[in-house]
This record gives structure tokens, sequence and C-alpha cells, in this order.
């Protein structure tokens, strides 16, 4: 599995795979305070996988996946390519970790581009995994029902709490400006 800091490909244009992959988003538990405070008190913090990262402790909080690894891992949720986020917000198809993450720090969507991006290059840790496209919707679903994922919504259903997904949920509503 591949590990790389955001930042650095973001600095660097590093390329990764066009193959549908799955993808992980490993954050500093430093932040959990801040990121996690809407839901704290819905969040059964042990259960959340944890990996430490050159001599720095992460927590799995994200899964997701992609038909082309790079373009939707690198170009849509990273580097913002195309100008994605300002288009997303206006069209409704703002990557869906974009909008946890605004809705979650109080970030209006359409002013907060440059802020989730550095947030995410200060905080963030990638890891994918390849897989062919047939396998691909069950795989991200396995993944998904197998991990404890404080900032996905979907097939989470049963995982998280009602009141985290409804949080969730109203807070992108909220930041949705």
């Amino acid at each position: 599995m591949e590990s790389l800091k955001v930042k650095s490909i973001r600095e660097n244009n590093i390329k990764i795979t066009k193959e549908p992959i799955v993808y992980y988003w490993w954050f500093k538990t430093n932040i959990f305070g801040d990121l996690l405070s809407k839901v704290e008190t819905e969040i059964e913090f042990e259960k959340i996988k944890l990996k430490t990262f050159s001599s720095t402790e992460y927590g799995l909080l994200y899964i997701g996946q992609a038909k082309n690894g790079h373009d939707r891992l690198v170009k849509y949720h990273m580097l913002d390519y195309n100008n994605f986020h300002e288009k997303g917000v206006e069209n409704g198809r703002l990557s869906s970790l974009r909008t946890t993450l605004c809705g979650l720090l109080d970030l209006p969507m359409s002013k907060s581009k440059n802020i989730v991006n550095d947030f995410m290059d200060e905080n963030c840790i990638v890891e994918y995994e390849n897989c062919t496209l047939e396998e691909l919707n069950e795989f991200e679903q396995i993944k998904i029902k197998g991990n404890y994922l404080p900032l996905n919504y979907q097939h989470t259903k049963g995982i998280l709490t009602s009141e985290h997904r409804k949080i969730l949920r109203e807070s992108k509503k909220r930041m949705r400006k």
C-alpha cells in the first residue's frame, strides 16, 4: 500500500495510478479535538484505527474510492484541479471529504478552498490500494464497514450513531454557502 503526505503530493505534483483504487485518509490525532468537536459525544474514539507515520500518530477517519485514482484522489480531493472547489460549491458536487471538513470546521464552502488545502497539507496522509473496476464498489464497502470512520457518511448506517450521521449531514448543509 502506498502512503503519501498530502502536502508532498501537492508541492511535488506527484502522479499516482490512473487505475481503480480505494483510498484511506489518515489525520493527525492531535487535531481530533478541533476537527471532531461537533461529533465528539457520538464518537467511540477507541474504535478509530491508529497508525504512526514518521513518529507522528494518525487516525483513519475517511475511506473513498476512485475509478481513476489520480483524477479522483489527487485532482478532485487535493489539487482542486480545474477549480473543482468553487465549481463544486456552485453545482453541489464538491468532494464529500471537503464538504465534511468545511462543515465540521465551520468554514463556508465558497470561501474556504485555501484553508481546506492548508488543513489537508498539514494534517493528512493518504494511502491507497489498487483493485479492479469490477470489485471497486464491494471492496470500498467492505473497507468502510470494517473500520470506524467518523468522517464517512455513506455505508456507515449501523456503525455511526444516527445522531452522528445527523450532525454530519446538518454541518455540511449549514456551510453550503
